[in-house]
């Protein structure tokens, strides 16, 4: 496992701890939780897509710039 998996994981049972602590209710701190989790999943959904987008931007940035160099070599 990554260590940022793991961390993650580790950081969820200290927050669920602490809700448990807080709340003194284990349903309202599921509750709190599930929707701290979907929150997180969001984000990274979010994040993967505008990762993607930003390197196929880049991927063709790059092809128009070897397709360029291609056609100057062509030319000499």
């Amino acid at each position: 496992m990554k260590k940022k998996a793991i961390l993650h994981i580790v950081l969820l049972a200290a927050l669920s701890a602490a809700l448990l602590f807080i709340t003194r209710s284990w349903w309202m701190s599921l509750g709190i939780l599930m929707i701290l989790l979907l929150i997180d999943a969001l984000l990274k959904q979010y994040d993967g897509k505008r990762r993607y987008k930003w390197e196929m931007e880049q991927r063709k940035k790059r092809e128009e710039a070897n397709r360029e160099n291609s056609e100057e070599d062509t030319a000499e």
